[in-house]
């Protein structure tokens, strides 16, 4: 396969966080050599050192000297990753923009989320991190194609983590992602709700200082609301 050379370290960078995170490169398993990137992307071996050199800074590989680049194997405990909590997240929500929950199912239904992508397989040992219970009971009640959405934003911006690293822009995103694996997403216990439009509204609530505190001085009443 032939690509063109702008921007091709990104798009090799991408390509090998989806395939670490989706476990065709498992934790651990030596990833191809510089030489065969360069081959099987048709582009020169410094754009696929770069590549690499990318996949490195985002925390996902490891290199051995005199034996090769690995896949950064996960430990045992909870250590957060951008890139991938960005990619798990996505995969929450399309495993749920893809599923039914039918009467029989708990009032809160729940998915494995986590773990090591050897867990169940013929690979797993006794270091191998299981998979946790997400209570997923809100966002299962969101609309497919809004669910869908929201995987697609979240693993291009994990590509684009990949390929140009984390910027303070990125810091709401990657908390958005961490909401959703450790809660499902739900409202954080005390923060207020904002009211829905055309719901009903308290006499008393100005949705407009809900949003704009600082906005709470007096104002003319004849003026412009805002």
């Amino acid at each position: 396969m032939t690509v063109s050379t702008e921007n091709s370290p990104d798009l090799i960078a991408g390509d090998l966080a989806v395939a670490i995170h989706r476990g065709s490169i498992r934790d651990g398993e030596r990833l191809p050599s510089q030489a065969k990137l360069a081959q099987s992307y048709g582009v020169s071996s410094g754009t696929a050192a770069a590549a690499l050199a990318k996949l490195a800074a985002a925390g996902l590989i490891r290199t051995a000297p005199g034996s090769g680049t690995y896949a950064t194997a996960r430990p045992s405990t909870f250590d957060p990753n951008p890139v991938l909590d960005v990619m798990a997240a996505a995969s929450v929500c399309r495993t749920l923009a893809g599923r039914e929950f039918g009467p029989a199912e708990p009032d809160s239904p729940t998915l494995a989320v986590g773990g090591s992508p050897r867990w169940g397989t013929v690979w797993e040992d006794e270091e191998t991190m299981p998979p946790r219970r997400l209570d997923v009971g809100v966002l299962a009640m969101l609309d497919r194609h809004v669910l869908r959405w929201m995987s697609e934003a979240f693993l291009s911006a994990a590509r684009c983590l990949v390929a140009h690293g984390v910027t303070d822009a990125d810091r709401h995103l990657i908390e958005s992602a961490r909401a959703i694996l450790r809660d499902g997403g739900r409202r954080p216990e005390g923060q207020p709700g904002i009211a829905l439009s055309g719901g009903p509204t308290p006499a008393d609530e100005d949705v407009v200082l809900r949003i704009w505190p600082e906005r709470g001085e007096p104002r003319d009443p004849d003026g412009p609301p805002f």
